[in-house]
């Protein structure tokens, strides 16, 4: 008698409620839930494709690893350290190891100066962040300019006023070299200075181009006298290499990748997009509520049948089940609709463009990147919330 009683509910009801399925769900609580979906599914998406577009733009601004010191200035290398590099870049013969020796300085030419980061590196540095594909103009080849040269990031190159490295120009680095016996009277002999030739002008990346200058390693280690790097970059991606690295460093020194060295904006960036989660998340919240208002609408009209049923056999629990599985379709049908809504929006965002950034900006359109971890996060989600409110009202609607 039970489960025909429950056989008896279920076709009575979804015969019904299918025929009937425009009447019987809250139109509200499904436009809601799909408004809800598709704007968490977009949102999510043009934060992975801002993200993927800031990391395509340090791709050759920071290299794949770098090791700095924990503290000071300087990444004090013993002859142990040196042996350990060797062995790895032997073990890894992709990776390279590259000492670079980094100094504030000021540049000045004319009446137009620039405080940069002078950057003194060897050749695989400029093959290794492929500067030689950002050039905006380059010094000809066929000069001989010797070991005194510079290349310029393009902000740098516009606050010092240069455009052109035909013939190269030159400029003055100045150093400040404060210590112990300076003082007022002698303030002259703690800054040093010296004139190079700018050979290149290249754009890379818009933070690395207005504080990075190039130049050969001997003359910038002559120059500030700095006998350790600042750090060593690694060209190669491998977890292993990472591993064995921190394992035998340990606390001495930071271990960074690409996205790491950029820890600060990524942070920020990442936390903005939780923020709007949970405000989005709270919208589908109180979109499922008019879930829980179409449930009742159908407890209303359907209380005569629902004491029909109770007196043929079926129980509470069985007349619940039925009243959820009602919630469901709406939000079911809701996900489902935002989703390909959704969908669509990033498809045709990435094919036609839709919303474009604007002149100025490193490319015409938004971007927007459909990955099946937020396509996850938002069923979820949605899913989730609508689940726990179709099940609270079900226990509202038909009570013991």
């Amino acid at each position: 008698m039970k489960s025909f009683s429950t056989y008896l509910a279920r076709k009575y009801f979804f015969s019904k409620g299918r025929l009937g399925a425009i009447r019987l769900m809250s139109l509200t609580a499904l436009i809601g839930l799909s408004l809800g979906t598709a704007a968490m599914a977009v949102v999510l998406s043009a934060f992975a494709g801002l993200e993927d577009l800031v990391a395509s733009q340090y791709e050759h601004a920071n290299p794949a690893l770098k090791i700095s010191p924990a503290t000071g200035q300087y990444l004090e290398l013993t002859a142990e350290d040196s042996a350990f590099i060797s062995n790895e870049a032997a073990h890894y013969p992709t990776s390279v190891f590259e000492p670079v020796f980094e100094q504030r300085v000021l540049l000045a030419q004319g009446d137009h100066q620039h405080i940069a980061y002078l950057l003194g590196s060897s050749m695989e540095y400029e093959k290794e962040h492929h500067l030689d594909q950002h050039l905006l103009t380059q010094a000809d080849p066929a000069l001989d300019l010797g070991g005194n040269t510079l290349r310029l990031g393009a902000g740098v190159a516009y606050h010092l006023g240069i455009s052109n490295t035909n013939p190269p120009p030159i400029i003055t680095v100045y150093l400040p070299k404060i210590n112990a016996s300076t003082n007022a009277l002698n303030l002259s002999d703690a800054v040093q200075a010296k004139n190079v030739f700018v050979t290149a002008i290249h754009t890379v990346q818009p933070d690395y181009d207005a504080n990075k200058v190039i130049a050969p390693r001997q003359w910038v280690q002559e120059f500030t006298g700095a006998t350790h790097p600042s750090y060593l970059e690694v060209y190669a991606e491998d977890k292993a290499l990472r591993t064995s690295i921190e394992n035998h460093f340990g606390d001495r020194v930071v271990v960074a990748d690409r996205l790491e060295q950029e820890a600060t904006l990524f942070k920020v960036m990442r936390s903005e997009r939780l923020v709007v989660i949970a405000i989005l998340a709270f919208v589908v919240f109180l979109a499922s509520f008019g879930v829980v208002s179409a449930l009742t609408i159908i407890a209303l009209e359907k209380d005569n049948d629902i004491r029909t049923l109770w007196s043929m056999g079926a129980s509470n629990a069985q007349l619940r089940q039925i009243f959820f599985t009602n919630g469901m379709y709406i939000v079911g049908a809701g996900w489902a609709l935002g989703m390909t809504l959704a969908i669509l929006l990033i498809v045709l965002q990435q094919q036609v463009g839709l919303i474009t950034l604007g002149s100025g900006y490193v490319q015409e359109f938004y971007p927007v990147t459909l990955k099946l971890s937020h396509v996850a996060l938002t069923t979820l989600i949605v899913l989730g919330i609508g689940t726990l409110m179709s099940a609270w009202s079900t226990k509202n609607v038909v009570r013991d």
